[in-house]
């Protein structure tokens, strides 16, 4: 176990799943609504607080669960997974119903109100 790991942590923690995925998500609809492009500078892990690790694993864990589609991760022989074509990423009818119905998805709204903070566009 990683000596940075307290479980405490784990109550307050709002870059878990649920909020991460909520933010992708969301910025996702707010572009499709907005007929906007995905800016990668704003779809990154450093704009959304996380690593590029748990910015990769989210982005997998919503292609596998097919709420996402067009970007695609392309894993590599000696280092990192490479994100490809992110700015085509959007979220599929099944990735905004879930935005809408799923109870977590609610909770980490609550959690995730300064959404307008990191999207600069979304103010």
């Amino acid at each position: 176990m990683s000596q940075d790991y307290n479980p405490n942590d784990l109550k307050v923690n709002k870059n878990n799943y649920f909020n991460v995925a909520y933010k992708i998500l969301l910025y996702l609809k707010y572009c499709y609504e907005n007929g906007t492009d995905v800016n990668p500078d704003v779809l990154s892990p450093d704009n959304i607080g996380i690593s590029e690790k748990q910015f990769v694993l989210t982005l997998q864990m919503l292609l596998e669960d097919g709420y996402i589609k067009g970007v695609s991760l392309k894993s590599t022989i000696q280092g990192p997974t490479i994100i490809c074509n992110i700015q085509n990423t959007y979220a599929t009818s099944s990735g905004l119903q879930y935005l809408v119905e799923n109870s977590m998805m609610t909770k980490a709204y609550k959690v995730s109100k300064e959404i307008r903070d990191w999207i600069p566009l979304y103010k």
